[in-house]
């Protein structure tokens, strides 16, 4: 299978991933570290995954727990999606898809912040 197909599925799981985990860092005492990253990537994800979408939107569907690629049917369990979750997170955050974040400060915590 092509590798952007499988971060065509992964990155929108890895995205809300990221987001529901972000109020974790709320109380930690370099949380702004953490949360700048967080945003930085979410924003690198939603800009690369929409590249992507254009490209597979018509090649790719979702259907109850499988994928229709190209007219065939893919099944993914629950660990083998977790694990395309966990790659595509991995290249975002210290692989070959990191890039330098600039740390914002980010007071008071906001659940939801502004990610334009």
């Amino acid at each position: 299978m092509d590798q952007q197909i499988k971060e065509y599925i992964s990155l929108p799981l890895a995205i809300n991933v990221f987001k529901h985990d972000r109020p974790l860092f709320k109380d930690f005492s370099m949380g702004n570290l953490y949360l700048s990253k967080i945003d930085h990537v979410i924003k690198q994800m939603e800009n690369d995954f929409n590249q992507i979408k254009r490209k597979y939107y018509n090649r790719v569907r979702k259907l109850d727990n499988a994928y229709i690629i190209d007219g065939r049917k893919f099944t993914f369990t629950a660990d083998q999606l977790r694990e395309m979750t966990s790659e595509v997170a991995l290249r975002y955050m210290t692989g070959d898809k990191a890039t330098e974040f600039e740390i914002k400060n980010i007071t008071p915590y906001t659940e939801s912040p502004d990610i334009n």
